[in-house]
């Protein structure tokens, strides 16, 4: 019988037999290296490390509690490995796996909860159409009770894994880094509008 591992990420422990764990360790480690200059690089660990928890959740069942080597070389080619990623052109031959698109609420260009906009990158349309179906169908007489449901039913995109499986986009290392350098500059460029308008207004005071 194999000797089996203890190993906590992000708070959740899992058991590895030591083939698995040893393996696991070298990929973990190499990631960390991959990114230990890199702008953002605990959001991006962090979101990586989050979608490996929910792949190694996925392998167990109530009969399985250990990882496998197996399960690990399934992860490791769902992520990708850092240096996969290196080369986009490499990139866009490795790993098709279809990606499982689902729906969310949409927070980040939302009007009110994030339905139509999600609904809008769930068929790739635009929310547009979605939103003046509800108003027409409230102005119609008809009771707005299906979007308080689906308020109430569909959940909220609020991780960088959710908000890339909102439009169908692989979960994997290279999205998740993307993913997270576009956050970063949209933030950058909210900041940059904030601080313009502040200093227009205090020229303006003097």
């Amino acid at each position: 019988m194999k000797t089996t591992v203890n190993l906590n990420i992000q708070g959740i422990v899992f058991h590895l037999d030591e083939d698995a764990f040893k393996v696991f360790k070298t990929y973990l480690d190499s990631i960390h290296v991959h990114f230990k200059d890199s702008l953002g690089r605990d959001d991006i660990i962090n979101d990586i490390e989050m979608r490996i928890v929910e792949l190694f959740q996925q392998q167990l069942a109530s009969n399985k509690q250990v990882i496998t080597l197996v399960d690990v070389e399934t992860v490791k080619a769902i992520m990708g490995s850092p240096s996969d990623f290196d080369d986009e052109a490499q990139n866009a031959q490795l790993y098709h796996v279809i990606p499982k698109k689902r729906l969310y609420r949409d927070m980040d260009h939302r009007m009110i909860a994030g339905i139509c906009s999600g609904l809008g990158a769930y068929f790739n349309t635009d929310p547009t159409w979605f939103r003046l179906a509800f108003v027409v169908a409230t102005l119609s007489g008809l009771s707005p009770l299906v979007y308080v449901i689906l308020w109430i039913v569909v959940p909220p995109a609020r991780t960088i894994a959710e908000k890339l499986e909102m439009f169908g986009e692989p979960v994997n290392i290279s999205n998740i880094e993307k993913a997270i350098m576009e956050e970063m500059g949209d933030l950058r460029d909210r900041f940059g509008e904030f601080t313009g308008k502040a200093r227009s207004k205090f020229r303006r005071r003097r």
